[in-house]
């Protein structure tokens, strides 16, 4: 009897590696406002989850690091004029190299605006992300499964989260989760290189996004590539051939748009030199944290392996009864987590610590959890009354926690594990409920298992990370505000972004080369004018103390540094007081003020010439 059991499970595996072949025939037969029904539905479900699920708009900035690529988004010519010169050497103008975010949301902007350009770039990363997922799954398990993966990837506060900055993250969560969801696509050998071709395009974007992009997507193809060699070895050569030509061959093509449109052709130099200046001993000593203690204290870090170990307890049998698919997606998304645990904990790498860069990680994550949904809800989708329940499910739990979004702070122990183990344990009772005979009790203890697993998972992203003090050889890295990504308020965010857009429009460009344009604002202001102060490289560009003071600090600064123009920044009209007499010795002009408003966001800003360091014939405008 195990004989005939294990052929047949060899028999369904055979047929689904070549599943395009009976998913065309189905096709074939289904009307066609069905079809266009479909890919309407796909195609509109960001917009859907947006409103219906009441998703925040934008994210907090927390760090000055995503107006940092703001700047190359909105006038990036101005920034190499500026500044090329004098931070060559530091590698300090290292984002304008991050083309796969840039050149896309630099096009957008161009068209559509600063805030609409924003939004315009999050619909198609988010429509790299779930239509690949969704055809992946549809293929696997039907068309309700294909929703499943929407569901998940529209309501995961890291993905919300990583989409609402101008940080590479946005781009690399999208392009990775597509990325592998083209490699693991079932179809027949006509069609794999088709795929392959989606898998090099996106996945060689995610590398040129960030340099963490690179990390995933090198794991994402040789998972791949070890997975072929264990299951089907037949052309493989040449599959390998075709992601590299493709890699080549997108490379090549976001050369000329981001010297077009970037004002800078080579980013492959750029992007080395910064590895190289961050691979230093100071470097390291700055942003990477040498003890682990903090991690304890980070719940949301407990979710990728809850879910691997769910998805192992799913998928519980001889690995060679697990289909292709399944068996790659469960395999990329341990590896790449094994690797983001050794680059943080046993190499040098913030993987894990910085959250711009631990998002990226979900992409595998939220491609494994879809799956172990859609395969605990297996016995659902032939039921025409019940296959839209699983998806249903996922997004009433994520309209559940909106309710009443206040998840109490904690760490590892106890609770962060307890609910972990809740969730393994959720997956596990799944199981073998399916295993059950009587059909009642096998949808009605489906749909309390993907209850279980979804609301853990959400529970231990969204908790808080406790108040603790800042222990020996550890980082600050602000918390992720993952609790207000579902059903949370905007307030000033998009407020924010629109004034930031349109502060290089004050400042105007540069009249010569290395018309450098320093900063300064009321120190006690700089956490609601952060994202402003990004825009021109932020600490790098930031007078030591605040005008109207001139400290011993700022004037060796100002005589180092010899910027051309101050630009004086605050949220009244009082940070202007006595900086035209602080600056005299400087022989200061001012060149413009204003207030830049976007509804209850306001802020006074004032632009000085410093003809000590300027050039003659600068005029007041």
């Amino acid at each position: 009897m195990a004989v005939v059991a294990t052929e047949e499970v060899l028999e369904r595996i055979n047929a689904l590696d070549d599943a395009s072949d009976v998913v065309a025939t189905k096709r074939s037969g289904r009307p066609l406002y069905r079809s266009l029904g479909e890919a309407a539905s796909v195609l509109l479900a960001p917009l859907i989850a947006f409103y219906g699920l009441r998703l925040r708009a934008m994210a907090p900035v927390q760090l000055p690091d995503p107006s940092m690529h703001t700047t190359y988004i909105v006038q990036p010519h101005d920034i190499f004029v500026r500044y090329a010169a004098a931070f060559s050497s530091t590698a300090r103008m290292r984002e304008a190299a991050d083309v796969g975010l840039l050149e896309p949301a630099r096009i957008a902007y161009l068209l559509f605006g600063g805030v609409p350009g924003f939004f315009v770039t999050r619909y198609v990363f988010a429509l790299i992300a779930i239509v690949p997922i969704y055809v992946l799954l549809e293929r696997l398990y039907g068309r309700a499964a294909g929703f499943v993966g929407i569901a998940v990837v529209m309501t995961c506060p890291v993905v919300i989260t990583a989409w609402g900055t101008d940080y590479p993250d946005a781009a690399v969560v999208s392009y990775i989760a597509g990325g592998l969801a083209c490699l693991a696509m079932p179809c027949a050998t006509r069609w794999r290189r088709a795929w392959l071709v989606g898998a090099g395009v996106l996945l060689t974007a995610a590398s040129w996004a960030h340099g963490v992009g690179a990390l995933l997507a090198g794991t994402a193809v040789l998972t791949y590539v070890l997975v072929r060699l264990f299951r089907e070895r037949r052309e493989l050569a040449g599959d390998i051939v075709l992601l590299a030509v493709m890699a080549a061959a997108t490379t090549g093509a976001l050369v000329p748009g981001s010297g077009l449109l970037l004002g800078q052709y080579n980013f492959i130099g750029p992007t080395i030199s910064a590895l190289r200046f961050l691979d230093q001993p100071s470097q390291i000593l700055q942003w990477h944290s040498a003890s682990s203690i903090w991690a304890h204290y980070v719940a949301y870090l407990l979710v990728p392996p809850a879910i691997l170990l769910a998805f192992a307890v799913v998928f519980a049998r001889r690995v060679r009864e697990v289909p292709t698919p399944q068996l790659y997606v469960g395999a990329v998304a341990a590896v790449q987590f094994v690797v983001f645990v050794y680059m943080q904990f046993f190499h040098h790498l913030q993987t894990l610590e910085m959250h711009y860069f631990s998002s990226t990680l979900w992409a595998s994550v939220c491609l494994a959890l879809a799956v172990v949904i859609c395969e605990l809800a297996r016995a659902l989708f032939p039921s025409r009354s019940r296959r839209w329940l699983p998806a249903a499910t996922v997004v009433a739990v994520a309209l559940a926690y909106e309710l009443d979004p206040h998840v109490p702070a904690f760490g590892w122990r106890p609770y962060g594990a307890l609910v972990a183990v809740i969730l393994i344990v959720m997956a596990f009772s799944g199981r073998l409920v399916g295993m059950v005979s009587r059909r009642g009790l096998v949808w009605i203890g489906t749909l309390v298992a993907v209850v279980g697993v979804t609301a853990s998972a959400l529970v231990l992203t969204v908790a808080p990370i406790p108040r603790h003090r800042l222990f020996p050889d550890t980082v600050f890295d602000p918390a992720p505000a993952y609790a207000t990504s579902l059903g949370g308020s905007d307030g000033n965010l998009v407020s924010a972004y629109r004034v930031t857009t349109e502060l290089p429009h004050f400042v105007g460009t540069a009249t010569f080369s290395g018309e450098e344009l320093m900063m300064s604002l009321p120190l006690n202001e700089i956490g609601s004018l952060l994202e402003l102060v990004g825009i021109y490289h932020a600490g790098y560009d930031l007078l030591p103390s605040s005008l109207p003071q001139l400290s011993d600090g700022d004037r060796i600064t100002l005589s180092l540094r010899r910027p051309a123009e101050i630009l004086v920044l605050g949220t009244s009209s009082a940070a202007n007081d006595g900086v035209l007499g602080s600056l005299a010795p400087y022989y200061p002009r001012l060149l413009r003020a204003t207030v830049l408003r976007s509804g209850s966001f306001a802020v006074y800003v004032w632009l000085y010439y410093l003809g000590v360091y300027g050039h003659a014939g600068v005029t007041v405008k």
